[in-house]
This record gives C-alpha cells, structure tokens and sequence, in this order.
C-alpha cells in the first residue's frame, strides 16, 4: 500500500505542476536589455538680467505770461499767411509785431492752446498755430535765405 500511495502522489505532482502554468520554454528564456546611461543634464544658462529701459525725459513746461502751460520745443515754423506777433498766447494780447506770409520762425515752444512760441529779433512773442506750417512753402529753400538776409518780403 505505501508503494501505491507514493504512486498516486508522485502521480498528482506530475499533473498538477504542468497545471499551473509553468512551461519550460517560454519561462526559461533569458532577455539581455542593454541599458543606455543616464544623461548629463545640460547646464542652465546664466540668467542676464533685463536691462532698464532708459526713461524718456519728462517734457520741460513752462508758463506763458498769462499763465497758460508751454511746452519747451525748438523748431522751425513757417508762415502760410501774414500773421501778427502777439505778447501772450492770445488774440487779445498786445500786438508786438507783424511778418508776412512765407516768414522763417523759430520756436521755443508749443502753448496748450495752440499758440507757438516764437523768438523774434530776441524778444519772446506768441503766434497763433493756425497761421504757421513746419512745412516749408515752395521755392523757399531757394529764394528764403536770400530774402532773410536781405530783408525782402517773400511771398
């Protein structure tokens, strides 16, 4: 009897050792990955720091004698019709005096209301903006510096 009870284990064994799912071939197979090195970070670049945007230069304003705001502003005007210099940048202000159409002004400034101020022969007069241009008038490229330095009126 024990030789018969070593059979059937010995039996059982064999059966149930394929029976849960070992199979010599597959199983016993052997893959080689080659494995890549971990690569190098690559170095962060040092950060530049943003350069300051440079301001721009706050407008120099000053005030006019009656005490309208000007914005200190050279250039060259010219006049698109005989114009009156006045003492203030007003209609209404004293006549200082009168230069006709086609007139080469220098300003030293830009009125809030307009008005450009001029320096005429040294003295500090107002001339209303719809009277002159920084448009130069046909010809007086040719004709204005020859006329400036002799006094003629160009028209």
């Amino acid at each position: 009897m024990k030789k018969s009870l070593l059979m059937v284990l010995a039996l059982g064994l064999a059966l149930c050792i394929p029976g849960c799912g070992f199979d010599g071939g597959i199983d016993t197979t052997v893959t080689v990955i080659e494995a890549t090195p971990t690569p190098e970070p690559t170095p962060t670049p040092e950060v530049t720091p943003t350069p300051e945007p440079t301001p721009t230069p706050a407008p120099v304003i000053e005030q006019s004698p009656g005490g309208t705001n000007v914005e200190k502003k050279d250039g060259t005007y010219y006049t698109t019709a005989d114009v009156n210099l006045r003492a203030d940048c007003s209609a209404e202000a004293e006549l200082v005096d009168s230069v006709p159409s086609g007139s080469t002004l220098k300003s030293t400034g830009v009125c809030e209301n307009g008005w450009i101020r001029i320096d005429h022969n040294g003295q500090v007069c107002f001339v209303s903006g719809d009277y002159v241009s920084t448009t130069a008038p046909a010809g007086a490229a040719a004709e204005g510096g020859a006329a400036e330095q002799t006094g003629e009126i160009v028209y």
